[in-house]
């Protein structure tokens, strides 16, 4: 037997490199089919024989399939197998697999011999330049990596159809269903609906949109409407009411009504609300209504996969947060802030939210696209890091409750958690799954990769700006309607980056600004990424009434760009551009005109024939947005057909940002793009906020004193050894000293109790064992200063104990521009209780002396009321003092003068002290040194902000900040200084946002409401800000005339070019009354205020003269600038009634003149309170400031009484008969002797040649005289109108020595008749007298009977007066009425000088000729034409009351004859009458004679009692309407006035019936 050789393979190892004569032991050179024991047993290195390969012939692996990678499952017997036919030609800057790329992961049986396929297509992007090393197969799940996608696994039941029911479809379709890093969240959840609709046509009180909508419409009852390019903000608060379907369109209601604009037709309309609703009235609402009410919680979600894995989070929402009242202090909430020192009202009144959470597909297809099969919603309290779970909703659930739609709403009914995430999922931000890994190997459960990229590389830095600024509310941002009460914090630092992740959650660390040193633009600072929110500075700043709260705006520049690079680990981008145009030099696909289409699966679009660089259409292959779902991919195009008409296929539904674009600018593209995907690329991008100043506190405290507080007189004083201290009721007695009086805007004082003492804690380091007194570090920033008013309702001189100041409070602005500081901070320098700062009650004083004349040594000091300055003052609260030197803060102490007003310049007479209410201090926040950046609720798609970004911003869109005003009196720029009917305005990209390059404009035309040129009217400015501009008016001035309101309506086309950027021409104005439209200016025109007249005048008013007169004080004019004759044109006069007057009907103003008529003689007398209104425009119709305009001005006209007509009156006003010369007709009679007695008839009669008929009544009288003419002018005249009073004289000369003299009248009788009738003189009968004086004979007022007798021989005057009105003795209109008043047997009875008695006719109501005692007193002589009148104290019947002169106001009449005075005035105008208090309506009253000329000295009448005279002043008892103001007439016809003085008793009134006799006896 040949000699046998054995060797052990202990090593195991085959070694063909070494020669067979020294290969080592252990070792082999080939083997086949065998293999080599590696166990630890007995057998170890034997040879043992393997199973040979076996051809399976059935398979579906077609030629040029190469297997990349194959792994072996002993436990299944199976094996996997990894096959593709692409060759990627750039394996270092890898490629995404060709359509028609074939890519398989197949499995084969072993034990029955099937051969399944698992996955196939193009998005496994395998390579054969990547072999697939690392493949593990654990709890059937198949893990690989290839170093060229990421780390992937699928599972292999699901993916194997006979697995998994029989399924037919592929299981695994997308990346983000086989990537081991699951698809990660990038949106929050949102706490608003919306809908953006496009609107056929609008009315004032609703809009319409097309079918039958209601449906859609009903659950945005309540909505608020907004609309960005109709300029409809939220600030309008107009709401959804209701809608109907009306005449088959939809009709939705709105309230309140659009105003100016109206939403204009085919435009795009938005509406908005909350889903955070407070259900308190809702008795069904199943809710815990307290359980938000002290929390303040925000919500996320994140997703359960098919293979029990969970998604990261999403980001938080905000703080779902509305406070109780709006956040509004009402009725006694500021008391109530600074007694308890909290605001009890900022608790939550949200009790419900509806939770709109994004998905990302169709509800119905979430299992299925993305392998969801459970929503998980998550809860966080502001003060906890721990994050719960409210509930989780299966797929099904979400399926039957949104189908089609893509976001899913939870109606969180304030309930609690169920269960808290552990503290690994609490913190976990991002799967730690690597990029990219070469190696793979498992242990256990676990996979681990080797030779690994675990981070993208980011781009180093991103071009945008932020700038702090209010809310938008008009459609363009959600937040004003999401986060009602959200607002950016004042006075902080912010520090803005983005995060940028790709669609598995792998986050970029923060990305900041390549521009950290800002810009300005249109007017505002835009900055890097760190921006500074100030304090207002002013009112004007904020206007709180319309102001949502303040938002920070980031505006991004430049588009977000990455390469795909491994070398570097750039990732690229999600979606990039697809750029295979033939001509391939412009980006995107430029679209235009018709055609343009949208299904469920395909998109019709043309593309534009203006911009053919832009043809970059979509491919088969290539992606575009979806509608339900980030992107759908394209299956198939076809065209073009007709003019550039393509039809796309698409797997969903494509995005409506691929219509038509709104409201383009001229000149700009349509571009819309189509995208390649790549799935390892930047995705999405969230906004982060960098905010290390965290917690402060609000300090509400009970006011702030500026200042010192008022001091008693107690503790001010100095120790005095006479007074006991025990008997000075201070806080420690006398000794104590004043006060501080110059430390106002230096110092002040607050009360610190309750929480306050922990917001302002005092200092308690290096103190001594005697320290009372303590600083405070704390920095304080005021927010809400007290201050102190006046209340008018109290006067200050009833009770000076008690203030008539009250509290108030307003805002505070820290803000100091001339220090140049943004925020003016303030300390506490002492804190003690308020004893030891000498402020204790006792010490502060009460009240100011009851004699501030003479103020005693222990007067208070320092204003009144101290001791109310500080809240709860009695119980020695602690008092803090604050240094305040830079900017004062709180109520100082205000003067109340000796007249019982306040003043800061008189002298005082006291001060009023500051009293509580409530002022409002924010402390200085704790500044964290953790470097955090917070997530924001701010996050997005890269694809849409960068298409924004390319497609929009290039072209300008609109116009900002262009606030017209235009006005008819603006004056041509070129006449003087610039006038500007604009204010700096800019122009906005198409995102909304200034431009932040530099760009030029260029007015192109200017057309009218007409469509007629204007040009040169107008030219367009360059504005003081960098790229603003401005529109100057350059005239020729402009007249607002009928029809202004839409000829005088400008349009503007302005050419807006951006550096690098395409112009767009873009409009302006063309708005009736609004932007673009002129405005008219009220018209201005001076009337005198009161304008006399009477019945009789038939023009009140002259028309408008050619120069300004003593009734157009200042001639009417239009409210323009310029200076010709069209400044007067097209003014229309009007008048009107005032108050309750009612205009005359015959009155008639000339609109054209202005002036105002009447008929003669018709109206009645009075004060007519009047309205003239000139209205400019030819009064074309009122419609604001862009309709006609009116100026009015009050005026009083007085129709008084109508004159008697001028030949009615005597031509020669006798007033001293004895140096008159007789004439042809003697008008008066003189007795020369005793016992001469003498008759004679005066009388007024129409013409010289009828019949006079004298005898009829003058027959049997003695001696009578020839008649005397009254009316002796030329061309004598009857009584036309008006009112007559007859002046009956007697005058008697003085007597030598002691002789008496006396006289007798018999009777003097007065008569009338109307001129053409029987000719019979008729006795004037009582009841026609004016003041209805009795009798038929002015004899009768002769007191004592007809005899008069003197015992002195002095001169002795008579006088008495008779008054007729025309229209009480006319029968008929045109009646003449002729008089005659016959003197029947005056006799001189005794003395030897003269007698004379003569008649004179005069107007009562204008007087020329009042005979006073051989003097004239009347209106002839230049006096004033009224007559002054004192009165008595106002009574209850015709007594004598005592006439006081000075005692009341003044009144005024007509006439000096007080008797006859019918109404008494007020104002020298006669414009006011007097009217007595109801109830006591009766007055005595006489003339006041120094008043009546002051150039004549006139001595008083007197009156007779019995046969005396008495030297007493005529004095009148008379009642007046205490209404109207007329006299009233008395009871049986008595007379209206009586003359009171002299008679006894008085009541008896010169017996009742007589009128008054004017009686001198000269002494």
């Amino acid at each position: 037997m040949a000699q046998q050789i054995t060797n052990t393979f202990l090593k195991s190892k085959m070694n063909k490199d070494l020669d067979d004569r020294i290969l080592p032991n252990g070792e082999y050179r080939d083997a086949r089919n065998i293999s080599v024991g590696r166990s630890e047993d007995n057998d170890v290195g034997a040879l043992e024989n393997i199973i040979g390969n076996n051809l399976v012939a059935s398979t579906d692996i077609g030629s040029g399939l190469t297997i990349i990678g194959i792994h072996k499952s002993n436990s299944t017997d199976e094996i996997f197998i990894f096959l593709t036919n692409y060759t990627d030609p750039l394996p270092l800057t890898p490629t995404n697999a060709p359509t028609g790329s074939l890519h398989y992961i197949y499995v084969y049986n072993h034990s029955d011999e099937s051969y399944t396929r698992l996955v196939q297509g193009e998005f496994l992007n395998f390579s054969t330049t990547n072999r697939i090393i690392g493949i593990n197969l654990i709890e059937g799940l198949l893990f690989w990596t290839d170093n060229r996608n990421q780390p992937r696994k699928i599972n292999v039941n699901l993916a194997n159809p006979t697995q998994g029911g029989g399924k037919q479809q592929e299981y695994y379709t997308q990346e983000h269903q086989i990537s081991v890093a699951k698809y990660s969240p990038y949106q929050p959840i949102e706490l608003y609906n919306r809908i953006d609709v496009e609107i056929e046509s609008a009315v004032n009180g609703y809009f319409l949109v097309p079918g039958d909508q209601v449906a859609k419409f009903t659950p945005f009852i309540g909505a608020t409407v907004v609309s960005a390019e109709n300029n409809i903000g939220g600030d309008q608060f107009i709401k959804v009411t209701g809608a109907s379907f009306v005449a088959g369109k939809t009709r939705v209601i709105v309230s309140p009504v659009f105003t100016s604009p109206v939403p204009t037709n085919d435009s795009y309309i938005t509406l908005i609300s909350s889903t955070m609703t407070n259900e308190t009235d809702n008795l069904d609402w199943p809710g815990d209504p307290d359980y938000l009410e002290d929390r303040f919680v925000r919500f996320s979600y994140r997703f359960k996969y098919d293979d029990n894995e969970y998604s990261l989070m999403a980001p938080f929402t905000q703080i779902a947060y509305i406070p109780k009242q709006g956040g509004f202090f009402i009725n006694g909430d500021e008391d109530a802030a600074y007694q308890s020192t909290v605001v009890d009202f900022m608790e939550n009144f949200v009790q419900n939210i509806g939770l709109v959470i994004p998905l990302p597909t169709n509800a119905n297809r979430l299992l299925r696209d993305y392998k969801i099969s459970e929503l998980e919603i998550l809860f966080r309290e502001s003060d906890s890091v721990a994050v719960k779970v409210l509930e989780s909703v299966s797929a099904g659930e979400i399926n039957a409750a949104s189908g089609v739609n893509n976001d899913y709403t939870y109606d969180y009914q304030s309930r609690k958690p169920y269960r808290t995430l552990p503290e690994a999922q609490t913190i976990r931000v991002y799967d730690k799954v690597p990029v990219r890994a070469f190696s793979q190997e498992s242990s256990g459960n676990r996979i681990i990769y080797g030779n690994y990229r675990d981070q993208h590389t980011p781009p180093a830095n991103l071009n945008y700006n932020c700038v702090v600024s209010d809310k938008f509310s008009s459609g363009t941002s959600n937040n004003w309607v999401e986060y009602p009460n959200h607002s950016v914090k004042r006075n902080r630092n912010y520090q803005i980056g983005f995060v940028l992740a790709d669609k598995f959650g792998r986050q970029s660390p923060v990305i900041l600004s390549s521009v950290d040193t800002g810009v300005s633009s249109g007017g505002s600072f835009f900055s890097g990424s760190t921006i500074y929110s100030s304090y207002d500075a002013n009112q004007e700043d904020t206007v709180v009434r319309d102001w949502f709260g303040d938002s920070i705006k980031v505006i991004v520049n430049a588009q977000i760009t990455s390469n795909i690079n491994t070398s570097t680990g750039t990732p690229g981008l999600y979606a990039i551009e697809q750029q295979e145009g033939a001509i391939g030099t412009g980006i995107g696909f430029a679209i235009g005109g018709g055609g343009i289409a949208i299904t469920d699966t395909t998109y019709t679009f043309r593309l534009s024939p203006t911009y053919l660089n832009n043809d970059n259409k979509p491919r088969i292959g290539d992606s575009m947005r979806g509608a339900y779902e980030d992107f759908v991919k394209v299956t198939a195009i076809t065209g073009p057909s007709g003019p550039q008409q393509y039809t796309v296929t698409t797997s969903g539904r494509v995005n409506d940002v691929y219509l038509r674009a709104d409201n383009l600018p001229a000149n700009t593209p349509d571009i819309k793009f189509a995208y390649t995907i790549n799935d390892l690329g930047w995705y999405s991008y969230k906004i982060v906020v960098k905010q290390t100043e965290q917690e402060y506190y609000n300090v509400y405290l009970p006011g702030i004193l500026n200042g010192y507080p008022g001091q008693s007189g107690f503790a001010s004083v100095e120790a005095d050894p006479a007074i006991p201290a025990a008997a000075i009721p201070g806080e420690g007695g006398a000794g104590k000293g004043l006060f501080p009086t110059d430390e106002t805007n230096l110092t002040a004082f607050t009360t610190l109790f309750n929480d306050n003492i922990n917001k302002i804690p005092r200092d308690l380091q290096e103190i001594g064992p005697d320290q009372k007194q303590y600083s405070s570090s704390i920095t304080l920033y005021g927010r809400v200063t007290n201050i102190m008013t006046v209340d008018t309702s109290v006067p200050l001189n009833v009770n000076p104990s008690t203030t008539t100041s009250v509290p108030f409070n307003a805002q505070y602005y820290p803000r100091l521009f001339s220090a140049g500081k943004n925020a003016i901070s303030h300390t506490s320098t002492a804190i003690a209780n308020a004893k030891e700062v000498n402020m204790g009650f006792s010490d502060l004083s009460n009240s100011f002396p009851e004699n501030p004349a003479t103020p005693s040594i222990m007067s208070n000091t320092g204003g009144y009321n101290g001791d109310l300055v500080f809240y709860q003052i009695e119980t020695n609260p602690l008092i803090a003092r604050i240094s305040t030197t830079e900017k004062p803060i709180g109520a100082t102490a205000a003067s109340i003068n000796s007249n019982g007003t306040y003043s800061n310049v008189n002298t005082p007479l006291a001060t009023a002290n500051m009293l509580p209410y409530l002022a409002v201090y924010e402390t200085e926040p704790t500044e964290s040194l953790l470097e955090i950046y917070w997530e924001t609720t701010t996050a997005g798609l890269i694809v849409d902000l960068n298409t924004a970004i390319s497609s929009g911003s290039g072209g300008a869109s609109s116009f900002e900040n262009v606030n017209w005003e235009f006005k008819e009196d603006f004056l041509p720029s070129v006449s003087g200084a610039p006038v500007y009917v604009t204010d700096e305005f800019y122009p906005l990209n198409e995102e909304g946002d200034p431009y932040l390059i530099d760009i030029e404009g260029e007015l192109v035309s200017v057309i009218d409401g007409n469509g007629d040129s204007a040009e040169g009217l107008f030219s367009l400015q360059p504005g003081v800000n960098a790229n603003t501009f401005r529109l100057r008016f350059d005239g020729p001035s402009q007249v607002f005339r009928e029809g202004s309101i839409e000829d005088n309506v400008y349009t503007f086309e302005i050419n807006i070019t951006p550096d690098g950027e395409p112009s767009a021409i873009l409009t302006l104005g063309g708005i009736e009354e609004g932007e673009g439209a002129m405005q008219n200016v009220i018209p201005s025109f001076g009337i005198d205020a009161a304008i006399s007249k009477t019945p009789v005048d038939s023009q009140l008013i002259p028309p408008v003269p050619l120069v300004a007169n003593t009734i157009w004080t200042v001639l009417p004019v239009n409210g323009s600038s310029i200076t010709s004759n069209a400044k007067k044109s097209q003014l229309v006069y009007t008048i009107e009634g005032r108050n309750t007057t009612v205009i005359p009907d015959n009155w008639n103003m000339n609109p054209s003149n202005g002036e105002l008529t009447q008929d003669v003689d018709v109206n009645g007398g009075g004060v007519y309170e009047c309205i003239i209104k000139v209205t400019d425009a030819n009064a074309s119709g009122t419609n604001g400031f862009y309709g006609s305009l009116t100026a009015q001005q009050n005026i009083d006209i007085s129709l008084g009484y109508p004159a008697v007509n001028p030949g009615l009156i005597s031509f020669v006003c006798l007033i001293d008969p004895p140096n008159a010369a007789p004439g042809a007709q003697q008008p008066w009679m003189q007795m020369t002797s005793q016992n001469n007695e003498q008759s004679k008839v005066f009388y007024i009669a129409d013409d010289s040649t009828q019949t006079l008929g004298f005898n009829s009544f003058t027959d049997g009288s003695t001696n009578v005289q020839s008649a005397a003419r009254m009316n002796n002018s030329p061309g004598p005249e009857g009584h036309k109108r008006g009112t007559l009073a007859f002046t009956f004289n007697i005058y008697q000369e003085e007597e030598p020595g002691t002789t008496t003299s006396g006289f007798s009248i018999n009777k003097v009788e007065l008569r009338y008749r109307i001129k053409g009738g029987d000719g019979i003189w008729n006795i004037l009968d009582r009841v026609n007298e004016y003041n209805s004086i009795g009798g038929e004979s002015v004899s009768e007022d002769v007191p004592g009977g007809t005899n008069f007798a003197f015992t002195s021989a002095n001169t002795k005057w008579y006088q008495t007066v008779r008054a007729y009105d025309y229209n009480t003795l006319a029968s008929n209109s045109g009646d003449i009425i002729e008089y005659a008043v016959f003197v029947r047997n005056i006799k001189l009875n005794s003395g030897t000088k003269n007698l004379y008695c003569w008649v004179t006719a005069d107007d009562l109501h204008y007087p020329k000729c009042v005979v006073w005692q051989g003097l004239r007193a009347d209106n002839s002589l230049g006096n004033n034409p009224f007559y002054t009148y004192e009165r008595s104290a106002e009574g209850t019947g015709r007594t004598l009351n005592t006439v006081t002169p000075g005692e009341f106001d003044a009144i005024y009449a007509e006439t000096p004859f007080g008797d006859y005075v019918n109404q008494f005035y007020t104002d020298t105008s006669f414009n006011t009458p007097y009217t007595p208090t109801a109830g006591t309506t009766f007055i005595n009253f006489r003339l006041k004679l120094n008043a009546v000329n002051p150039n004549l000295t006139l001595t008083p009448w007197t009156t007779k009692d019995g046969s005396n005279v008495t030297p007493e002043p005529l004095q009148w008892v008379a009642e007046f309407d205490s209404v109207t103001g007329n006299k009233v007439l008395e009871e049986n016809s008595l007379p209206k006035a009586r003359q009171i003085s002299g008679i006894s008793p008085p009541e008896n009134g010169f017996e009742a019936i007589n009128g008054t006799a004017r009686i001198k006896n000269t002494l």
